[in-house]
């Protein structure tokens, strides 16, 4: 979240390899979304619950609202509701993946996988 915010506090930001804004903040929430589930679970991937998921969801994308907010006041950024959007869907693409590790990792632990 402390790298977000110095990063929305620049006037210009260049994005590596040319990508699109969206998917800069798609992927930085993906990893935000991540780390929150994880947070929440108590830094276990094994005991990942739907509740926690869906509160990593809405933790990163008002974390992504008050980003927006915060550009608006930066010179030279705007807020946009695509790049709400994008963090939103970052956060839940990175807690989903963060609950997938941890359901493959508790099915592996029981002997489940080849």
């Amino acid at each position: 979240m402390g790298v977000t915010f110095v990063a929305s506090h620049q006037p210009v930001i260049e994005i590596p390899f040319g990508a699109p804004d969206y998917v800069a903040h798609a992927t930085s929430y993906a990893i935000l979304g991540a780390l929150l589930l994880r947070a929440l679970a108590g830094g276990s991937l094994r005991s990942m619950q739907t509740h926690l998921i869906l509160s990593a969801v809405v933790i990163g994308t008002a974390y992504g609202l008050s980003d927006e907010l915060h550009q608006w006041f930066v010179p030279g950024r705007t807020a946009s509701v695509s790049d709400l959007v994008a963090d939103g869907v970052g956060s839940l693409v990175g807690a989903s993946a963060a609950a997938l590790i941890g359901a493959l990792m508790r099915r592996y632990n029981r002997g489940d996988v080849l």
